[in-house]
């Protein structure tokens, strides 16, 4: 075999075993990443739960409803007393309710489970995240 050919096809074999061997190292690095991401998410909602657990209670018994199950968003309102019109289904939890709400809420957004959405100057109005409502549905 001629040596030149010999060559190119070694530094060939080479480059294609150092390519895969980038790409699948950068899977595995990729995906224990993740894992670890998902670990620490999972262990901040415990810390949540752990601190407010009337209100998680009911964030998930609210989710886990049937006419209810796809609806993302929830008001704040200081009591039941205090008349909402709203046109489409949401959640409300009430201040004289849940001691501390509105810091526990913030503590929840802070922690990127919900989202203030807010319009104008009305009620506080949040969204859970996707991840939250999986993790109150466990």
């Amino acid at each position: 075999m001629n040596p030149t050919f010999s060559h190119i096809i070694t530094f060939l074999s080479g480059l294609v075993v150092g390519i895969f061997g980038n790409y699948f190292a950068t899977r595995l690095s990729e995906k224990a990443k993740n894992k670890d991401l998902r670990k620490e998410r999972k262990k901040k909602f415990l810390e949540i739960q752990k601190r407010m657990p009337n209100l998680i209670n009911e964030m998930r018994a609210d989710l886990k409803s049937s006419n209810m199950k796809d609806c993302r968003e929830f008001f704040i309102s200081p009591s039941k007393q205090v008349p909402f019109n709203t046109k489409q289904p949401v959640f409300f939890y009430y201040e004289d309710e849940h001691p501390n709400l509105i810091s526990n809420i913030r503590i929840i957004e802070r922690a990127d489970f919900i989202i203030d959405i807010k319009e104008g100057r009305n009620s506080p109005k949040y969204q859970f995240t996707e991840e939250f409502v999986n993790l109150l549905k466990k």
